[in-house]
């Protein structure tokens, strides 16, 4: 019997994935366990491996197409079997059963971090108290919603229940010809494409910000052997549009500041030294610095929040997310209840989540919901940078390379081992002197890191 191959689902928040290349071809004998293709989420990638012996009668998708999870994408079985029964339909990918071996959703931990605002569920499982005149919508079609500008309360939602998806809120979306955001930022005789990047070819921000400016000649063209154009992955799109929209949006603001790492430095070196007999992880200078500054927002809800509309959204506890480079690009796991955990614990589930992200294993679950961003570029020897906000938080944390720097103590100069800190904020939520409060507590927390550590060296 042939076996149908589904899009995986990826997370709880995921809803659909891209196919990013066919490993096998229709026709191709294939193994089971082979890989039989690779796709992305807005998110990160993954392969994905056969779940039975056999030929690939057929492939439903080409590369490059949204695909709904759970959606038919190929079949397997005996040449001469019949595939047809299998394929979806031409306008609206139906959903399949999981094929065995396809990826099972992925149950978050107990202590995942809260939404900023409840989601939505049908009317029939809506908790008491909940706003009945609020549409029902999925956490994506939200944030599609909010970045398209499209209001929720005009959809017809086709997802269960009557559910407004992601898919519902893109074909709204694609009406307007022009983003709110980019009918904002265009200047009046800018050419805009014919066809922008945006879903159904809608001209979006990023196309208004790259189009030649009124009255301005294009680049003069180059042999071809010069230019090597590189088309963006769903990744990079999905970074690109998101720091563009965070710069459009928030009101951002960087305040640089740093401490005296002679102390942690010191510290550091004797925990190495007995690592291995109290059974801890590698604590790295990352580490240190995310613990103090964990424990430093327990104190600044309004630095430990989230902006929804109107709506200032401040956490109790600390979800922590860490900027990792990978070969896929920017990502940005999170490690939740950062504030609860021990300095080796802490250390530990960030060179997880980290190690992860680079392998393209991360479930997408864990890279959502974080409250805050740490960002360390300072191990490439940059001494001060502006990091951008990762929206819907209101701040984020750069760190910047250790550097010799005078200072002036009991009418003395002397030199010291200086972290640079560099904190964006935004100004529609974090007032200067607040930020400025923020970093001087987290400076003398940094500074007293051996107190935060609780180990017994």
């Amino acid at each position: 019997m042939a076996t149908p191959v589904a899009m995986p689902r990826q997370g709880n928040t995921v809803e659909s994935c891209v196919i990013t290349e066919w490993h096998k071809k229709k026709g191709d004998v294939v193994k089971q366990g082979e890989v039989l293709f690779s796709f992305e989420t807005d998110k990160a990638s993954f392969e994905f491996e056969a779940p039975a012996a056999g030929t690939v009668l057929d492939i439903f998708f080409d590369t490059g197409i949204d695909i709904p999870v759970l959606t038919n994408v190929a079949v397997i079985g005996k040449p001469g079997e019949d595939a047809g029964a299998y394929k979806p339909s031409a306008s609206t990918p139906a959903p399949a059963t999981v094929a065995p071996g396809a990826a099972e959703p992925h149950k978050p931990a107990a202590q995942s971090a809260p939404a900023p605002a409840p989601s939505a569920q049908p009317d029939s499982a809506r908790p008491d108290g909940w706003d009945r005149d609020r549409p029902m919508a999925s956490p994506r079609a939200r944030g599609l919603a909010s970045e398209k500008g499209v209001g929720l309360e005009s959809l017809k939602g086709t997802g269960p229940g009557g559910r407004i998806i992601e898919r519902d809120v893109a074909a709204a979306a694609a009406a307007a010809p022009l983003t709110p955001s980019a009918a904002a930022a265009r200047t009046p005789g800018t050419p805009l494409p014919a066809r922008g990047s945006g879903i159904g070819g809608r001209v979006t921000l990023a196309d208004v910000l790259s189009a030649p400016q009124a009255g301005t000649p294009a680049a003069a063209a180059l042999p071809a052997d010069e230019v090597t154009p590189v088309k963006m992955s769903k990744i990079r799109s999905i970074i690109a549009a998101r720091m563009v929209q965070s710069l459009h949006e928030a009101a951002q603001l960087t305040l640089n500041t740093g401490a005296d790492v002679s102390g942690l430095l010191a510290y550091r070196q004797r925990v190495k030294k007995q690592r291995e007999a109290l059974k801890i992880a590698d604590i790295n200078i990352t580490d240190m610095i995310a613990c103090a500054l964990a424990r430093t927002l327990v104190r600044f809800p309004d630095v430990n929040a989230l902006l929804a509309g109107d709506t200032i959204h401040q956490y109790k506890h600390v979800h922590l997310a860490l900027a990792v480079d990978t070969p896929r690009g920017l990502m940005v796991p999170v490690v939740r209840y950062a504030d609860l955990l021990s300095l080796s614990d802490l250390s530990t589930a960030l060179k997880t989540v980290a190690a992860q992200c680079v392998e393209g294993s991360i479930n997408p679950d864990m890279l959502s919901g974080g409250t805050i961003t740490l960002s360390n570029v300072g191990t490439f020897g940059v001494e001060s940078f502006t990091p951008i906000i990762n929206p819907p938080q209101v701040a984020v944390l750069g760190v910047d390379s250790i550097e010799l720097k005078p200072v002036r103590r009991a009418r003395r100069v002397r030199y010291v081992d200086h972290i640079g800190l560099s904190l964006t904020c935004d100004h529609q939520v974090i007032d200067g002197a607040p930020g400025a409060r923020f970093l001087k507590v987290l400076r003398e927390k940094i500074e007293a890191i051996e107190s935060l550590a609780n180990l017994k060296l």
